[in-house]
């Protein structure tokens, strides 16, 4: 019979396995279906056998992608400082006018009162000390203005300085957006051409053994940019995977299709459950869906479930799909580790 004290530990035991069992992942957590990494090197050795010649090409792409994500960010960076200049360029105008209207009053004044008022003031003057006194009264009046007039011209220095770093901001800002747009295109060109010769490799990775499948079809390109800042203090939960609009998007498991939809962020979007293991995969920014993909659809690992597109918030960039993958908990997990071990380009 165990001791009360084995007991103890036995449930302490047990206890412990549940709490790191339900605990978050660390980032780079795996589905089960993954491949081995050993298995996924032979299968990607035997791709690359096939396909070297696209090696170059590939690296072009990859490229123009980093370039043009960086682009992205400078871009927005650019906009934040031109918006804080035309700020302070309206701050500067509402000061010079009103500088310039006190001036405009002063001179006003003083071209109605005229020289005689300095001449009545001093003969009205019944004693030396009361002149003294209205000529200093005069005097500061003068230094008043002066101050004045210096202060506008301060001001308008500044306004000049400022409209010389605003246009050549501007001026930035346009080569800036002319560049991404070239970017754009240049993506879209080398994407397009190598969709053609990757049409004669006939050796898929995500028709191995393996039970996760690629969700693009070849070919693509992405960086990790999984928790990534995005607009509106957000960040990124996901990958986009850069590939011509229309490509096929695909089920990475054998699943269940759930909350298809749409939404202002992801536009055409849906979810993924794998029923085994209650992982999760989101696909967002579709520019539609697979024959007969409905919610509650059952599907198999490589069947087409949408095409890549820029519905959503996307539809500034170029196509793309964005994917997440979810433990069974629900939080996420960065699936850019998941997607480097089943990528057929390298």
């Amino acid at each position: 019979m165990p001791t009360p004290k084995r007991s103890l530990l036995a449930v302490a035991l047990l206890v412990s396995v549940a709490l790191v069992t339900t605990a978050s992942p660390a980032f780079g957590a795996f589905p089960p279906q993954m491949p081995t990494p050993q298995e996924a090197a032979r299968l990607q050795a035997q791709v690359a056998a096939s396909s070297g010649k696209l090696a170059a090409a590939q690296k072009d792409l990859d490229r123009l992608v980093a370039s043009f994500e960086a682009g992205q960010t400078a871009l927005q960076t650019l906009q934040g400082e031109i918006a804080a200049a035309e700020a302070r360029q309206a701050e500067l105008q509402e000061q010079i006018s009103a500088v310039q209207g006190f001036i405009n009053k002063r001179a006003s004044s003083n071209y109605r009162s005229g020289p005689t008022e300095l001449l009545n003031v001093l003969l009205g003057a019944q004693t030396f000390r009361q002149m003294a006194t209205a000529m200093d009264l005069f005097e500061s009046v003068t230094v008043a203005d002066s101050q004045t007039l210096s202060n506008i011209k301060q001001l308008r220095e500044e306004t000049a300085r400022l409209k010389i770093d605003l246009d050549a901001k501007r001026a930035d800002q346009q080569h800036a957006v002319e560049a991404l747009k070239k970017r754009q295109r240049d993506m879209q060109g080398s994407l397009a051409g190598l969709a053609k010769q990757y049409e004669a490799v006939k050796s898929q990775l995500d028709s191995s053994k393996a039970g996760f499948a690629f969700p693009v079809k070849a070919p693509y390109s992405f960086v990790d940019t999984y928790l990534a800042p995005r607009a509106g203090y957000r960040r990124h939960q996901g990958v986009d995977i850069f590939a011509v609009s229309g490509t096929p998007v695909y089920a990475v498991v054998n699943g269940v299709i759930e909350d298809k939809g749409v939404n202002p962020l992801g536009g055409n979007k849906l979810w993924l459950r794998s029923p085994g293991d209650n992982w999760r995969y989101y696909y967002a920014h579709l520019s539609g869906f697979g024959p007969g993909i409905a919610n509650g659809t059952r599907v198999k690992k490589g069947q087409i479930i949408g095409y890549v597109g820029n519905t959503g918030n996307a539809i500034t960039t170029p196509p793309h799909l964005h994917f997440e993958s979810h433990v069974p908990s629900g939080a996420a997990t960065n699936p850019f580790p998941i997607l480097k071990r089943v990528n057929l380009i390298k």
